[in-house]
């Protein structure tokens, strides 16, 4: 299958994640610890959503670009949410409007389930991080006990006519589960490294998360999860992996200025920074988005694509 676009648009995350503080503090810190040592001047997270984990990356990039297909949701993070406002801009992670080698690291947590296409939008991603620059991204792996509960619960279900039932859990190379309300793609380890190394990505670690979400787990503290997490990175079984990348390649150049990193999402020649409230055109495309309020919408999904429509939370 290839590029298809899942909009979360009206879906009620704040309801999603109550309850669930955690999971939260776990992945804020592995993330923090994956992104350290890596280069900070610009980090570019992809799928921020209402900002669960952008307080942690502002408080250690000089500048933060925070991008989500989702427009509204960019819009209605909170200011001061973080130590320094980050750039919010509403863009399709296969077409993205920066240009070349505009980051020097980047965070896509909860994201890769939702590629049909990891490859293409791997590399995509790739396009826009500059040669040695760090990925941490999380998915969800498989054999794993997350899987092992969903074949449980799918082979309890009641049969549906024509419907033959397949374990996510035992099944080989990359699996993808029934929309619930989307796609959800589940490799296994060997899969997921070789997609990662097409697009152009070298692994350097992997840690261990996932087991904070279970209820009977919840009480033990954040720092024993990313305790374990790194320590046994590379154990079987674990829900979900946290995968520490490398991008391959050489520089090619000086970083660009802060108002020089947007390009058209359609043929990916540089934009000029909109200031204020205003439309953005290309001189190749034409009107290709516009600022409105802190977001730039630089969306483009060309004709023909799937979008998968959640129901709101």
């Amino acid at each position: 299958m290839g590029e298809s676009v899942s909009d979360y648009a009206g879906f009620d995350f704040l309801a999603l994640w109550n309850g669930r503080g955690r999971v939260t503090e776990v992945e804020r810190e592995i993330v923090r610890r994956a992104l350290l040592r890596a280069d900070h001047r610009r980090i570019l997270e992809v799928g921020t959503g209402f900002g669960r984990l952008l307080g942690t990356l502002t408080a250690l990039g000089q500048e933060v670009v925070a991008t989500d297909f989702d427009r509204a949701v960019l819009g209605e993070i909170p200011e001061k949410l973080a130590p320094r406002e980050p750039l919010r801009v509403a863009a399709n992670l296969y077409h993205l409007p920066f240009v070349d080698g505009a980051f020097t690291s980047a965070s896509m947590v909860r994201v890769y389930h939702h590629l049909t296409d990891p490859v293409s939008a791997l590399t995509e991603l790739g396009r826009v991080l500059r040669a040695g620059a760090r990925l941490v991204l999380s998915y969800n792996p498989r054999p794993s006990v997350g899987t092992f509960v969903q074949d449980v619960r799918r082979a309890l279900e009641p049969a549906r006519a024509g419907t033959r039932f397949r374990s996510a859990t035992f099944a080989r190379g990359s699996v993808t589960l029934p929309p619930a309300p989307f796609p959800v793609e589940v490799p296994d380890r060997r899969t997921f490294a070789r997609i990662v190394r097409a697009a152009g990505f070298d692994p350097r670690a992997e840690v261990v998360a996932g087991m904070e979400e279970y209820r009977i787990a919840r009480r033990a503290p954040a720092a024993l999860f990313v305790h374990l997490g790194f320590a046994i990175g590379r154990a079987p079984g674990f829900p979900v992996r946290f995968a520490v990348l490398e991008r391959t390649g050489t520089d090619a150049g000086p970083l660009p200025g802060p108002d020089a990193i947007l390009a058209c999402p359609r043929c990916r020649a540089a934009l000029p920074f909109p200031a204020g409230d205003s439309e953005i055109r290309c001189d190749r495309c034409g009107p290709v988005g516009a600022r409105s309020g802190p977001v730039i919408d630089l969306r483009f999904v060309p004709e023909g694509v799937p979008r998968w429509k959640g129901a709101a939370g």
